[in-house]
Order: structure tokens, then C-alpha cells, then sequence
């Protein structure tokens, strides 16, 4: 790519990393980024950090939902979250992933106290440590000649990496995590990287990256000369002196010293304008040369602009879907630096020392041994990435519709077959269900299910004495239809089939009507 040496040189100076950027040697599309241009890409290119960290604090913008299945107490997910939060783990998963796309590979170490770094990190360290355990993240300089890895395809091992070494220490496999940016290709050696690893993200886009600068220095020629005015002055004639040239001179101040306010005066046939740049259009190759890093990025456009991200997210476009599509691939690529961490803040959040304290506030836990408990918590261990992709509140209202309607529909298809203890868990379950709909209901329901279980009960034996016959829901049952809780639609109105509807009430014997939520019973007292 050929510049003006003296223009660029004027521009960012000789030793200035764009400079450096700019006249990278003999660079044609498709080179190869070496370890230093990786870093002032980053450093300091305009879109350097944005390619790299965008898609990082997207992924990363909203915590993991963690569920232990097999334990209802939630103290262990609080206290899986306070010991993540201590640790700063986030910190290092982001810092790793982030030296992983910049060079191509990225690592983090545990270090330890007696700089052993070769001995295998074992739980009793884990908990001994607890949150005052030190991690170290190195870049491939720092691991520069330890990730050559196994080219033997024959060997299980090839291609894998597993271990690495700092300033010639070896670490331990268990102590440390190797994060590679796409997968190593046979004998293809990653300069960046120093070794036959992932490629940096910038690997296909260093050209169209280069072009990006140029368009600045477009830019910046155009800011410069657009203050430029064009003065059609009458020129003296052949034989000029001091004085009218001095005078033509004065005049000419006089319209470079002016600006808003200020009157000039002109001869008719003379004429002030400015430059004329109406010609030049560079806003078509500017967003193409955006469009030729995205597409060499394999990233959205709109991580690069905002102007996609800004129109669409929120409407649920297919930009949106195709940008919730790209933070699910990004999630995926760190799930193994998840799982790395996962396995630490598990020994050092639920270690002996707190199952302890657990015990003693739970009376579930008295009973059961450290090792039942530990193995229990990590085998239902599960982490749920929130959508990537969030519904707006028309959508999430007409979700919750849909779901309030199926509930009630589960509750008056249930509720008459149901009494007693059943008919409580169901009254408890369709309640809990309906305080989830918060954007249609922002006050919880509230219902005592214990005493909704004996009116129940209740109701059920006044229906045996008056009929001799027990009918399900606590009901009466005639005809077909048995009449009671949960049955009857009509508030304070027995049905045409039941004895109350024939026979009047005896005086001072009024009819009962429990109204709640979807649940109307109706008791009539002999």
C-alpha cells in the first residue's frame, strides 16, 4: 500500500505506532500480523479495541443464573456468587480472552505460594487459600517457545496443548488454562503467537485495518482544506507598484481577519467562495472499507457502527437476531475458561469450614457428611447463560398473557378433581406462577394454602352428610357435574341441579360465598 511518506510522516510522525501502522513493509491483503502490530492494533488503532473488547463485555454483560438441582437451600448459589465476586474472576476470564483474540493465544496460571509451580494444585490448596489465591495471566510473549505443541499425527496428543512454561518454569496441567482464538491449523506457525497455535482476530483484517487509517488521513486533508477560501479578485495591471500592491495585500487581510458579524465590500466583478469539495464523496468507500473488517472479522457490522445495533436490537430485527446469534458463539468459545474457574470457586466457596456453618443453620445438613455434601453440590451444579437477545415490554407482556391464561386453564381443569392437601399444592403452584407475570401483576398474591386445604376438607364433609356420597373437590355431585370448590362459575349462585335450587333457604340459613382468585365455592348450611 503506497502513501505519501512525507504527508503521514508530517501527520502522526516517524515513530508514532500509527506511522508504524501505516507503513507496515510490503504489506498486501492477506499478511500476516506479527506480535508487535497485533499490540499497536490494539493499543492504538481507532477500531483495535472495539473489535477486540465489543464482543467481550457483550458476552459478559449480564451474570450466569446458577442452580444447584439437587439443593433447595439457596445459600450455596449466594455463596458460589460472593466467593466469584472476591476472586475477581470475571477480571481474569475477560483479561485471558482478551489476549487470546489479540495474539491468538492467551493463559492463566495459579500461582503458588512457594513457587512450585510444577506441583499439581490439589483441593487442600484450594481451600487452605480460599479467596486469597493469585492468578497470573500471560500473553504469548511470556509463554513465548512452551506452546509448540505435538505434530506427530499419530500421537493422541496432536495439536494439543496442555501445559506451559514462564521465564523456563514449567507450570502444572492442573495449574493453568491455555485459551486459543480459533483452533491451531497443521504446520501453520502463528507469528503473533510464537508457536503453531489459534490467530489473532486482526489475522484477515490487517489490510482493510490499514485502509481505515488512510480514510482518516482523508478526513483530516478534507477538515484542512475545507477553511480554504477562493478569492476572484481584478489583479493589478502590468505595471504595479508599492502602493497597489500593498493596498490589493490589505484587502486580502481584511478577508481572512473576517468572520460572522463583519461586512466586506467588493468590486462587482470580483467574487469570495469557498473551496469547492461537493465532488468529493468518501462516505460510500469509508463504510465499505467497515464493511470489508466486519466481514474479514466474521463479526456483525453494527459491533463496528452502533447504527444497526441502535435501530434493531430493540426491535427485534434480524440484526438482532444475528447479533444475539454472535454473543451465543462468543459465550460458547469461553466456556472452557469458565469451566477452569468453575471447578476453583466450587473447593474454595463450599469448603469444609463452611459446611460447618451450613449445618448448623440448616437442620438438612446435620445429617450428612462433607463429602456427600460436596459431591452432591457439584454434580448438580448448572450454569445458564441469560438470552442474549432481550424480548422488549409489548413482547414480554404478551408472553406473560399467554402464560396467565395457560395457568388458569391448568387450575379449572384440576381444581375440581382435586381436595384437601392437592388442592393446596395447586393453589400454591397457580399463585406462584402468577406472581412471575410482574409486568401484569405488580403486587404479589398472597393466599394461605393451609387454610384454603381445610375449607376444603371442610366443605367435603358437609357434602358426605347431606348426600351420604364423597365427591371429589369437596363437591356435590349431580348429574354429571359435581358442584362445589373450584367448580361453580356464578359468584353467590348455586347450579340449576343442585337441592339448594329447588328448596329456598330456611330463614337465618344464608348461603356462604368464598370468592378469591379463579376459586368461588358455594356452602349451603342445612
Amino acid at each position: 500500500m503506497e502513501l505519501s511518506t512525507s504527508f503521514i510522516s508530517d501527520t502522526f510522525g516517524n515513530g508514532s505506532p500509527l506511522y508504524q501502522i501505516l507503513n507496515a513493509q510490503q504489506l498486501v491483503p492477506g499478511e500476516e500480523p506479527s506480535y508487535q502490530i497485533c499490540k499497536l492494533l490494539y493499543l492504538y488503532h481507532p477500531l483495535g479495541k472495539k473489535i477486540v473488547d465489543a464482543p467481550i463485555s457483550k458476552a459478559m454483560g449480564k451474570r450466569r443464573d446458577i442452580i444447584i438441582t439437587e439443593d433447595i437451600s439457596e445459600r450455596l448459589v449466594k455463596r458460589y456468587n460472593e466467593v466469584w465476586d472476591v476472586m475477581s474472576i470475571d477480571d481474569y476470564i475477560a483479561n485471558t480472552y482478551r489476549l487470546s483474540r489479540i495474539y491468538g493465544a492467551g493463559s492463566v496460571a495459579v500461582i503458588p505460594e512457594n513457587g512450585k509451580t510444577e506441583a499439581p494444585l490439589t483441593p487442600d490448596e484450594l481451600r487452605r487459600k480460599g479467596t486469597n489465591l493469585k492468578f497470573s495471566v500471560f500473553d504469548p510473549l511470556n509463554t513465548a517457545g512452551s506452546m509448540v505443541g505435538v505434530l506427530d499425527p499419530n500421537d493422541p496428543q496432536f495439536l494439543k496443548y496442555a501445559t506451559i512454561a514462564v521465564a523456563g518454569k514449567p507450570y502444572a496441567k492442573s495449574r493453568a488454562h491455555i485459551q486459543l482464538y480459533e483452533q491451531p491449523i497443521y504446520l501453520s506457525y502463528t507469528n503473533s503467537a510464537f508457536g503453531y497455535v489459534g490467530r489473532s482476530v486482526f489475522n484477515r483484517a490487517l489490510y482493510p485495518l490499514q485502509s481505515f487509517l488512510s480514510s482518516m488521513i482523508t478526513d483530516n486533508m478534507v477538515v484542512l482544506k475545507s477553511g480554504v477560501l477562493v478569492a476572484k479578485v481584478r489583479q493589478p495591471g502590468s505595471i504595479s507598484d508599492r502602493i497597489m500592491h500593498a493596498a490589493n495585500q490589505f484587502r486580502l487581510n481584511i478577508l481572512k481577519s473576517a468572520k460572522t458579524g463583519n461586512t466586506i465590500a467588493v468590486q462587482p466583478d470580483e467574487d469570495i467562495q469557498s473551496l469547492d469539495l461537493h465532488n468529493l464523496d468518501y462516505a460510500v468507500p469509508r463504510n465499505n472499507i467497515l464493511e470489508n473488517i466486519a466481514l474479514s472479522l466474521d463479526m456483525p457490522s453494527s459491533f463496528l457502527t452502533n447504527e444497526s445495533l441502535a435501530q434493531g436490537f430493540g426491535e427485534g430485527s434480524e440484526d438482532a437476531k444475528l447479533i444475539a446469534g454472535y454473543i451465543d458463539d462468543v459465550r460458547l468459545e469461553m466456556q472452557p475458561l469458565y469451566d477452569f474457574f468453575d471447578n476453583i470457586v466450587q473447593h474454595v466457596a463450599w469448603s469444609p469450614d463452611y459446611f460447618e456453618t451450613l449445618q448448623t443453620q440448616d437442620k438438612d445438613y446435620k445429617g450428612m457428611s462433607f463429602e456427600e455434601f460436596f459431591s452432591r453440590a457439584r454434580r448438580s451444579f448448572r450454569a445458564k447463560w441469560p438470552a442474549a437477545l432481550e424480548p422488549t415490554k409489548k413482547e414480554l407482556v404478551l408472553m406473560q398473557k399467554e402464560q396467565y391464561t395457560s395457568v388458569l386453564e391448568v387450575y379449572n381443569t384440576l381444581a375440581p378433581t382435586l381436595s384437601g392437601e392437592n388442592l393446596a399444592k395447586l393453589v400454591d403452584w397457580t399463585t406462584a406462577n402468577l406472581n412471575e407475570a410482574q409486568n401484569l401483576f405488580p403486587n404479589r398474591l398472597e393466599l394461605d394454602a393451609e387454610e384454603v386445604a381445610k375449607e376444603s376438607e371442610q366443605l367435603a364433609k358437609q357434602n358426605m352428610k347431606m348426600t351420604g356420597v364423597a365427591t371429589a373437590g369437596g363437591g356435590l355431585m349431580t348429574g354429571n357435574r359435581p358442584a362445589g370448590l373450584g367448580m361453580s362459575r356464578m359468584r353467590g349462585k348455586p347450579s340449576s341441579n343442585s337441592p339448594s335450587a329447588s328448596k329456598p333457604d330456611k330463614p337465618g340459613k344464608r348461603g356462604t360465598d368464598v370468592s378469591g382468585d379463579g376459586i368461588t365455592s358455594v356452602t349451603n348450611r342445612l
